[in-house]
């Protein structure tokens, strides 16, 4: 089992999951509660896997950003990787700060 192979090489066992395309299936359920996992989904959906405009992206999650906000970003897009320093630049000026999920969330990420 993966959580094995991670625990037996970090010591620590993760506890947070996020379930592909953010469905999370009866079965997928019943797993997660056997492995004491969390699901965590998210709020804000930037679509940053189909939106290749800069300015667009940006704007589309700005425009949703509020307290508690959890985004969806991918590490395969180069639009995001772009928009990125000003996204968290310009939430900061907004007061916003970021936070680890365990924080926002208060779950324990680790077993």
């Amino acid at each position: 089992m993966m959580n094995d192979t991670v625990k037996n090489t970090t010591g620590i066992a993760p506890r947070l999951f996020r379930p592909p395309y953010g469905v999370t299936t009866p079965n997928m359920k019943s797993v997660m509660q056997q492995g004491g996992f969390t699901a965590i989904g998210w709020n804000i959906r930037s679509l940053d896997t189909v939106i290749k405009e800069e300015e667009k992206l940006l704007k589309k999650i700005n425009d949703q950003l509020q307290p508690g906000a959890i985004v969806l970003l991918h590490d395969t897009s180069k639009t995001t990787l772009n928009i990125l320093p000003r996204f968290i630049a310009g939430a900061r000026s907004k007061g916003y700060e970021f936070v680890r999920i365990d924080k926002l969330l208060n779950v324990a990420p680790y077993a």
